[in-house]
C-alpha cells in the first residue's frame, strides 16, 4: 500500500481543516529567532533574541525548534502556504549558520552540548532514564534537530531541501566520527537515557542517502533491552516510560522496511499488539503519568489526574502508518482512525493550544498551552500532528484507489493524471453519514476503487454504493466485489463520475483493558463524554511554570460520576439514544441513576468531563454496593489529595525533573508497575511550600526487597529521620510498602518557613538506600 505525498493532499471544509488552520496559526505565532536562540548560544554566536521560557530554558533548550521545523515543512507540503515555507527557510538557514560557526558538523541547543558530547565520545557515559552525564535527555533533544532537518529535506522545495539534507548529513557525520571509539557496552549504557527516535532518524537518513553506515548506526540505536524481549514475542512493558519505548519501535519498523528484516518487523508488530490491545484506552491514548499500566490493573487510569500523553499517540500513529502501509490489516486502520478522531482532534483547543495529559478520571479536565508560555514535548508533536490529518484518507496500490477514512480531502493522483475529491460530514456519523467520491479525469480510465467497511458499522450494514445514482449491483456500473473489510468497484471511470455510499454506525461499550467495571461509550469511531461544570479549572490555559501542563485543580469525587447499570455490554449499548435534531448527541435511557447526556469528546473543551463511567449489574443492590465502593475509594484518596502540598513520584521522569533531582551514584527501577529510586550515594529533590502550610514529610519506600538498606533523610541539611529496611517479605511474600511520617516545624531550626526545600536521602556509609517510592509534603 502507498500513501499519496502530503503535497498532493488538501483537506476540505470540516473539523479536520479547522484543526489544521488553528495549528498553522499557532506555529506562525512563534518566532524563529527565539527558537534558534539556544543554538546561537551553543555555537558562540551573539544573541539576536532571547530564548523562550519553560522547557526551552530549563535544560531541554532547543527541542521545540526541531519540532517547529518539522511542522513548517509538513505544513508547507500539506497546505502550500508560503508563510510556512518562509518559516522553514528561516529555521534551516539559522541552523546552518550555527553549524558553520562550530565547524564540526554538530549543531544543537543542548546546554553545554559541545563539552557533553566530547565526554561521551571519550567513553565517559553515566546515565539513567532521563539524565545522561548530568544533562536532561540530550539525545531526545538532539533527535528533534535531526528530524526537523530530515522533514525539511523530504518536504520542502529545492534548493531548501538540499540545504537541509546537507546539514543533517554533516550532523550525522559528526556523530559517526564522535561515536566511532565507543564499544557496544558504552553505547548501550548511553541508551539507558531516553533518546527519542534516533533509530528512526538514521534509518530515514539511510533512505535519503543510500549510505550503509547510516543503517548500521540505526541498528546501534536499537536498545537491545527493549528490542530483545519483543523479538521473543514478549510484552515486558509494565512500568516503562511509554513514549520512550514507542519512539524506539518506530525505528525498528523503519529498519525492517529498509533492510527487509522480518524479525524486527515482527518485534514492531508485537509491541503494537501489546500497546493497542492491552494498554490503550477507548480514545486511543495509553499510559498514566507517562508510564505503561500493569496489564491486569488499570485502576490508575480512572483515579490519576495525569492520563495518556499526547506525544504517545502521535508516535503510535507514526508506527501504525508504517505498519499499515507494509501490511494493510483492518485493525491497524481502525486504531489509526479512532486515535486520530478522538485523541488528536481533542488535544488542540479550537482557539489554539495543545494538551499534554488527557485525564480519564471522571470529572477532571485538561489544560492547554499558550504560544509564549508552554514548550512541552506535546506542544512540539502537536505542532506537527495537524499537518498530517489527511495523509491516510486515500491510498493507492497497483493503480487502484483505496478509500480508508472519509476525511474530506482533495488528492492529486499523479499516476493517473487525476484529481479525486472526497466529501462528507465526518466525523459526524449520525444519520447515516453520506460520503461522495468524485473523480476528475482527462480521459476515461479503468481501475478499481476499494471502499473500506470500518469495524464500527452496524451489523449487516448496507453501504448502498452507487455510481451516478445507480446501485453498484446493477451490471451497468461495472464489476464489484464485497469482502469482510471492503467493497471493490471496478469500472471505466469518466470525468465527473461520483461514487456515493452511506456509513451506518452502531454503539459500542469499551471496557478498560483489564476488564474492570468501568466503561466508555462510543458511537462508530467517536468516543462520547458527558460535559461537567467549569469549576476549579486551575491553569486551564497554562503559564510557563515547570508543572503548568498538569491539570492541578481539585479532583472531583469518583462517587459523583453516574453509575451505569446493565447486565451486559449489549444492554448498555442499546441504551444509547440519539437526541432528536441534535447530531451526535445522545442520552442514556434506563441504565443511569441520573440523567446523562453525551457528546463527542473531540469537540468538548473548557469544561470538566467524564469519559469512563463506573458500571454495575442492573440489580439495585449491585448499584448500591458499587457506590459504596466508590465512596470508600474517595475517602482515602481525596483526603490525601487535599493534604498534599507537594509530591514527587521517585523514578518517574517528569516528576523528578520537575523537582530538580540531583543524584550521586543513584539509579531507578520498576517492579510490578511501582517506580523507585535508590543510591549508593544520595539523591535529593526540591519540594515547594510557598505558604509554609506543610506539617509532615512523608517518605514511602519498599521493604522486603532481598537487601538490607539504610539511609538518612535531611531537609535543608537538617537530619530528620532514618530509613531502615530488613529483608523481610510483605504479606504476599513480595516487597511491601512502608510509610514514614516525619513532623516538621519544631524539628527545623527557626521553624518551618515558606519556600522551596531540599529533601535529601543519603545512604549510610558503605551501604545503599532503600528503594524510595515517593516523597511528599503534607498538611497536618
Amino acid at each position: 500500500m502507498q500513501q499519496f505525498p502530503l503535497s498532493a493532499v488538501r483537506l476540505l471544509a470540516g473539523p479536520f481543516l479547522d484543526a489544521q488552520r488553528t495549528d498553522l496559526a499557532y506555529l506562525l505565532a512563534l518566532e524563529p529567532d527565539r527558537l534558534l536562540a539556544p543554538y546561537r548560544r551553543e555555537a558562540g554566536l551573539p544573541a539576536v533574541a532571547e530564548s523562550y521560557p519553560n522547557w526551552e530554558s530549563q535544560g531541554l533548550d532547543g527541542h521545540t525548534a526541531g519540532h517547529a521545523l518539522s511542522a513548517a515543512a509538513l505544513m508547507w507540503a500539506a497546505t502550500g502556504d508560503e508563510r510556512a515555507l518562509t518559516f522553514a527557510t528561516a529555521m534551516v538557514e539559522g541552523l546552518r549558520t550555527c553549524q558553520d560557526a562550530l565547524g564540526t558538523g554538530y549543531v544543537g541547543g543542548v546546554p553545554h552540548g559541545v563539552e557533553l558530547w566530547a565526554r561521551i565520545g571519550a567513553g565517559q557515559v553515566s546515565g539513567d532514564s532521563f539524565g545522561l552525564n548530568g544533562a536532561w535527555v540530550p539525545w531526545y533533544n538532539l533527535h528533534k534537530t535531526f528530524a526537523g532537518l530530515i522533514d525539511a529535506a523530504r518536504c520542502c522545495p529545492a534548493p531548501l531541501a538540499a540545504t537541509a539534507l546537507e546539514s543533517v548529513v554533516r550532523l550525522a557525520d559528526w556523530w559517526l566520527a564522535t561515536s566511532a571509539p565507543l564499544d557496544d557496552v558504552a553505547f548501550e549504557a548511553m541508551l539507558r537515557t531516553e533518546f527519542g527516535g534516533m533509530c528512526e532518524a538514521f534509518a530515514d537518513l539511510a533512505a535519503l542517502t543510500g549510505r550503509e553506515e547510516h543503517l548500521v548506526m540505526a541498528r546501534r540505536f536499537a536498545d537491545r533491552a527493549v528490542l530483545d524481549p519483543l523479538l521473543d514475542g514478549r510484552d515486558e512493558l509494565t512500568g516503562m516510560h511509554a513514549n520512550t519505548q514507542i519512539a524506539k519501535v518506530v525505528g525498528y519498523q523503519r529498519v525492517a522496511e529498509l533492510a527487509g528484516d522480518r524479525a524486527w518487523a515482527s518485534a514492531a508488530r508485537t509491541f503494537w499488539d501489546a500497546v493497542v490491545e492491552h494498554r490503550s484506552l477507548s480514545f486511543g491514548g495509553d499510559s498514566v503519568s507517562e508510564h505503561f499500566h500493569p496489564r491486569d490493573d488499570f485502576s490508575g487510569a480512572v483515579t490519576h489526574r495525569e492520563g495518556p500523553e499526547s506525544c504517545n499517540t502521535s508516535n503510535m500513529l507514526e508506527l501504525t502508518r508504517h505498519l499499515f502501509l507494509a501490511d494493510p490489516r483492518p485493525e491497524l486502520i481502525d486504531y489509526y482512525e479512532r486515535a486520530t478522531v478522538n485523541h488528536v482532534l481533542s488535544a488542540q483547543h479550537p482557539d489554539g493550544g495543545f494538551v499534554y495529559f488527557t485525564s480519564a478520571r471522571p470529572g477532571h479536565y485538561r489544560v492547554y498551552s499558550q504560544v509564549e508560555q508552554g514548550f512541552w514535548c506535546c506542544v512540539g508533536t502537536g505542532l506537527e500532528n495537524y499537518a498530517r490529518l489527511g495523509e491516510l484518507a486515500l491510498t493507492h496500490d497497483g493503480g487502484d484507489l483505496h478509500v480508508q477514512l472519509p476525511v474530506p480531502v482533495r488528492v492529486a493522483w499523479a499516476q493517473r493524471d487525476a484529481v479525486v475529491e472526497l466529501t462528507s460530514d465526518y466525523p459526524d456519523v449520525s444519520g447515516p453519514a453520506g460520503v461522495t467520491l468524485t473523480v476528475r479525469l482527462a480521459t476515461p480510465q479503468t481501475f478499481t476503487v476499494h471502499v473500506r467497511r470500518p469495524g464500527w458499522l452496524a451489523p449487516d450494514a448496507d453501504l448502498d454504493l452507487r455510481v451516478g445514482g445507480v446501485p453498484v449491483t446493477d451490471a451497468a456500473v461495472g464489476a464489484h466485489a464485497v469482502g469482510a473489510h471492503a467493497v471493490a468497484v471496478t469500472r471505466t471511470w469518466s470525468d465527473g463520475d461520483q461514487l456515493t455510499y452511506r456509513l451506518s454506525a452502531r454503539a459500542f461499550v469499551d471496557r478498560l483493558p483489564d476488564g474492570s467495571d468501568w466503561a466508555a461509550l462510543r458511537f462508530g469511531p467517536v468516543v462520547l463524554a458527558t460535559r461537567g461544570g467549569a469549576d476549579g479549572l486551575d491553569g486551564l490555559h497554562a503559564d510557563d511554570s515547570r508543572m503548568g501542563h498538569i491539570a492541578s485543580g481539585p479532583l472531583h469525587p469518583l462517587a459523583d460520576a453516574p453509575v451505569l447499570a446493565a447486565d451486559s455490554n449489549e444492554d448498555l449499548a442499546a441504551a444509547l439514544t440519539p437526541v432528536a435534531g441534535e447530531p451526535m448527541r445522545f442520552t442514556l435511557d434506563g441504565v443511569a441513576d441520573r440523567p446523562v447526556t453525551l457528546e463527542p469528546f473531540h469537540a468538548l473543551h473548557d469544561a470538566r468531563y467524564t469519559l469512563y463511567f463506573p458500571t454495575s449489574a442492573a440489580d439495585p443492590s449491585a448499584v448500591a454496593r458499587r457506590r459504596v465502593a466508590l465512596h470508600a475509594a474517595d475517602d482515602a484518596a481525596l483526603v490525601l489529595a487535599t493534604r498534599t502540598v507537594d509530591h514527587v513520584g521517585c523514578g518517574q521522569q517528569q516528576p523528578e525533573v520537575e523537582h530538580d533531582l540531583v543524584g550521586d551514584d543513584s539509579w531507578t527501577g520498576t517492579a510490578d508497575g511501582v517506580h523507585w529510586r535508590t543510591a549508593h550515594g544520595s539523591f535529593s529533590y526540591e519540594l515547594r511550600d510557598p505558604q509554609a502550610t506543610a506539617a509532615v514529610l512523608r517518605v514511602t519506600y519498599r521493604v522486603g526487597t532481598g537487601t538490607v538498606a539504610a539511609a538518612r533523610v535531611d531537609v535543608d541539611g537538617v537530619l530528620l529521620a532514618h530509613l531502615d529496611v530488613l529483608a523481610e517479605p510483605g504479606a504476599d511474600g513480595g516487597p511491601a510498602a512502608r510509610t514514614v511520617d516525619v513532623p516538621l516545624g519544631a524539628a527545623m531550626p527557626g521553624g518551618w518557613r515558606p519556600g522551596p526545600h531540599r529533601v535529601t536521602v543519603t545512604a549510610v556509609a558503605g551501604g545503599c538506600t532503600p528503594d524510595v517510592v515517593s516523597v511528599s509534603l503534607l498538611t497536618a
